[in-house]
């Protein structure tokens, strides 16, 4: 009886939108209890009341007596308030100890049967039911109220916090990359979860640079997006104050190691990238960026330092590369490259097929010659078809940017005052 019991209790919270707050959400469950489900447990009616400093407020009721007897209140001294609130769940009738006839008759109904639920504040969900507990049924009924109702707080709780965190996470990416002339630029991040652990940022500079930014937090879900926040928020307080990179991501790595935060290993890639080409760059254990040439070769922008966070003293040293026309960078997470191959076997002597680099950079080798944002959908595209469109093991993020060609792009210089006429002046222009 008890898990069909609970089955059926669940079963009628589930149509419940988790999405509401924890008073609108313990309303509709009342709702549901007693009026769904009283012909199938005897339940005839409910009442719902709020902790305050010193007492309890009814506000909700089912059933039998409704708005007439809303905002009374029943002291945190009754006898029978310091039970419910000692065992969270509560059988009583009138020859029950501490009964006070007085205090449950201003309620027109004695209830015979409560739970406690939530904190901060507490709730308490009373009912009248219609039969005896001779057969313990209503322990059953009550037990089975408490849990179903206490999972759905904390799944709605946890809802609400992913919320907030995704929240978090979509302010920190760029609402609109910048733009750097003479370069294309685009970016995709997709959570493996509702919120993840990657992050990638484009920020302008002085004197036209672009900081590009691509980090993982290790795992994925809240803790992750936590730990990614505190990065890239970390990371624009030092570009901000002008630290050269690698002290920036020296204090960093030194934060991440004292927070008190599960995920506590970020990969980091950050580099400054200049209208010329030039790229000054610090790779904290991140993925490899590659660097795709015109002649056909493919580098690597490997690490510069370790991952972020175990080793407080770890050095990071500058490193540097050049974009030429032509030419592209794609920075990505590794859940790019772990994409599993749909339909791989499931054995534990068999590995998985995975994405994997070469396939990547084959991709990318032939269509180069395209958009950055052409190259990015051509690569999300073509992972998402190895996984057969399942949903992502790991968080993905790819940033593509692109030099264009001298064909592509003929900058306009202008020179200086060489005539004037009438009064007006005229400027020449040229092409470089």
């Amino acid at each position: 009886m008890g898990k069909k019991l609970y089955r059926d209790i669940e079963h009628l919270l589930r149509r419940i939108d988790s999405n509401l707050g924890t008073e609108a959400m313990l309303r509709a469950s009342l709702h549901a209890i007693v009026i769904d489900g009283a012909d199938e447990h005897g339940i005839e009616s409910g009442r719902l009341y709020r902790e305050r400093e010193t007492d309890y407020e009814l506000v909700a009721s089912e059933g039998e007596y409704g708005d007439e007897i809303l905002g009374k209140t029943v002291s945190k001294s009754y006898a029978v308030v310091q039970e419910l609130e000692q065992n969270r769940i509560l059988m009583i009738d009138q020859d029950s100890p501490g009964f006070d006839a007085a205090v449950e008759d201003q309620f027109s109904v004695h209830d015979s049967a409560a739970v406690l639920v939530g904190e901060n504040p507490a709730y308490i969900l009373s009912f009248g039911v219609r039969d005896t507990d001779e057969d313990g049924q209503l322990h059953f009924i009550l037990e089975s109220i408490r849990t179903a109702v206490g999972l759905k707080l904390r799944q709605s709780g946890l809802e609400s916090q992913m919320r907030q965190a995704r929240r978090i996470q979509m302010s920190l990416l760029p609402h609109q990359l910048p733009e750097i002339p003479g370069f294309q630029m685009a970016a995709v991040s997709i959570p493996a979860d509702d919120v993840g652990g990657d992050v990638y940022d484009a920020q302008p500079l002085d004197g036209g640079a672009v900081g590009l930014t691509i980090a993982d937090a290790s795992g994925h879900g809240l803790p992750a997006a936590l730990q990614a926040r505190d990065v890239m928020t970390g990371l624009r307080m030092g570009i901000a104050s002008e630290h050269k990179i690698n002290t920036t991501i020296s204090r960093l790595n030194r934060v991440i190691h004292q927070s008190g935060l599960v995920s506590r290993f970020v990969s980091v890639f950050y580099g400054e990238l200049e209208e010329t080409g030039n790229l000054v760059y610090v790779n904290g254990g991140h993925c490899p960026p590659l660097l795709f040439s015109t002649s056909g070769r493919v580098f690597e922008l490997g690490s510069s330092g370790p991952v972020l966070g175990p080793l407080p003293e770890a050095e990071f040293r500058r490193s540097y590369a050049s974009i030429y026309p032509g030419e592209v960078l794609v920075l990505f997470t590794d859940g790019l490259l772990e994409r599993k191959e749909a339909g791989a076997p499931d054995h534990e002597d068999v590995a998985p097929s995975e994405y994997g680099l070469e396939r990547l950079i084959d991709l990318v080798q032939a269509h180069m010659h395209e958009p950055a944002q052409a190259i990015l959908e051509t690569i999300m595209g073509d992972v998402t078809v190895f996984g057969n469109g399942r949903g992502w093991e790991d968080d993905v993020t790819v940033m593509v940017i692109r030099r264009l060609t001298s064909e592509e792009y003929r900058p306009r210089k202008e020179l200086e005052v060489i005539r004037r006429d009438r009064g007006r002046q005229h400027q020449v222009v040229r092409e470089a």
